[in-house]
């Protein structure tokens, strides 16, 4: 009866006592889970299987929560990206905007005018980005439209030439004619029905509600972006002390150094991802005026600009300025191509890895496999954050491989 007292109590504790055999107790063994995780972790690691198992029943209605969370609170989660990517930059300048002052009211002042002259630092490059592409843009399609029945004409002369002796080509390209008047005809035909049945103004005023309820989402992002950045410091100390109360201080300690971690891979990122549009948007303005190639600081601005996307970004600038230059001068739209594809290929393989990969702390190898990867799970927004999620987790599963082998190294010595 004692026996079985004793064994029934350790059981409650996850031990086991041995059967009896020949009139010998055997030893007292430990659960095998509780050798690796312990006896209370045991029970979470129950709770959370059982978590796991009704999130997967329930999968359909946890996608269909994170939706409705995305779509009311995509303004503040965007304004709180801008301002953790304003901050790099307010950062940078705080550090150069008197350091060493011992004036209490600049000492006081600092952020905020270091928050002002962030802010009109980037309405100015958004407003010169704005004034050097749009204008440029309107111009080649005006110029477009005037000159495509021309343009026409030149490619199906050179086709003519080209393949004057392929029979089948030539007769096919030399019956082809273009009524430039009858397709002008056509669409103003197609917007005077389109505007007599309602379907042209209801497309209109949707695309115009789609636009303003963007901008006002925009304006509503930067404001709350603004105010993050400054209350910075209320929101750091309230942070901490929510962690402190929440969690105990070792599991705090772990958190906050995977924070910190992943800050400096994704500021990084941020970094070398702005750095490599400037280089390559600086050659191909370089470039294209050895070449004496038309809208050579245009085409400059978009090359820099969309290569902010990972790998898609630049094949987006290098179609962008092939059209611009076709419409200006299209016996050098071929090679404006070759030129830009050249460097384009230049700047995926050898300069965007290196500096890239320099900024997050990887490899060149895993930048690309994570652009690759990123690209395919989530598209543009995939390949964005694919690099610096890959290079937090590279930086810690590296810190855990050194730290197993120091405790390898002090029990072999």
């Amino acid at each position: 009866m004692q026996l079985f007292k004793n064994r029934s109590s350790h059981i409650g504790r996850y031990r086991v006592k041995g059967l009896y055999e020949g009139g010998n107790l055997m030893s007292e063994q430990e659960h095998p889970l509780s050798k690796w995780f312990g006896e209370k972790k045991i029970v979470r690691l129950m709770l959370l299987a059982a978590l796991l198992a009704l999130a997967v029943i329930h999968i359909e209605f946890i996608i269909n929560t994170l939706l409705l969370f995305w779509r009311v609170g995509s303004p503040l989660i965007l304004g709180a990206i801008m301002a953790y990517i304003l901050e790099i930059m307010i950062k940078r300048i705080e550090k150069n905007f008197f350091p060493n002052s011992k004036n209490k009211w600049l000492c006081k002042a600092r952020r905020p005018i270091c928050i002002l002259l962030t802010t009109m630092l980037v309405i100015f490059l958004s407003v010169l980005l704005v004034y050097t592409i749009i204008p440029g843009l309107a111009d080649s399609f005006t110029v477009l439209s005037r000159e495509f029945p021309n343009y026409f004409i030149q490619v199906k002369d050179w086709v003519m030439e080209t393949f004057k002796d392929v029979t089948s080509i030539t007769d096919y390209v030399k019956d082809m004619e273009l009524d430039w008047n009858f397709i002008q005809e056509r669409v103003i035909q197609w917007a005077i029905r389109g505007m007599a049945d309602n379907s042209l103004i209801t497309s209109t005023v949707t695309v115009i509600s789609a636009v303003g309820g963007s901008i006002t989402n925009f304006l509503i992002s930067a404001i709350f972006a603004i105010f993050l950045l400054g209350s910075k410091q209320t929101l750091q100390s309230q942070y901490k002390n929510v962690m402190a109360a929440a969690i105990d201080e070792r599991n705090n300690g772990r958190l906050q150094h995977v924070l910190k971690v992943a800050n400096r891979c994704f500021s990084g990122f941020i970094i070398g991802q702005t750095v490599n549009g400037l280089i390559l948007g600086v050659f191909t303005w370089l470039g294209m005026r050895i070449f004496r190639m038309p809208y050579a600081l245009m085409v400059g601005v978009l090359s820099g600009t969309t290569s902010l996307i990972p790998i898609i970004g630049g094949y987006i600038g290098a179609a962008l300025g092939t059209f611009l230059v076709f419409t200006a001068n299209p016996s050098l739209a071929l090679w404006f191509l070759i030129f830009i594809v050249v460097l384009q290929n230049l700047q995926a393989n050898i300069l965007y890895p290196r500096l890239v990969g320099n900024s997050v702390g990887i490899p060149s190898l895993w930048v690309l496999a994570a652009v690759t990867v990123g690209g395919g799970l989530s598209g543009v927004g995939g390949m964005i954050l694919a690099v610096p999620i890959t290079a937090t987790i590279y930086a810690l599963v590296h810190e855990w491989v050194q730290t197993k082998k120091e405790l390898a190294n002090k029990k072999m010595a």
